[in-house]
């Protein structure tokens, strides 16, 4: 039981850094501007700078130890 536990924290952590990437790769392509407005291009770039690394960093976490 604990086994199971650990597996579906860890796989949480996956699937929520796969969703980050995913938005982080939708504001790259520019999809993302159908659903929000930025005001600058640079709120946008930090957008994705901040939503990339928190994506790979949840997976990281999803795969470590």
């Amino acid at each position: 039981m604990n086994n199971m536990k650990k597996l579906l924290k860890k796989s949480l952590w996956v699937m929520s850094g796969l969703a980050c990437l995913y938005i982080a790769w939708m504001t790259g392509t520019g999809d993302i501007l159908n659903y929000i407005n930025f005001a600058d291009p640079l709120n946008e770039m930090g957008f994705f700078a901040a939503t990339a690394s928190m994506g790979g960093m949840m997976v990281f976490v999803g795969f470590s130890e």
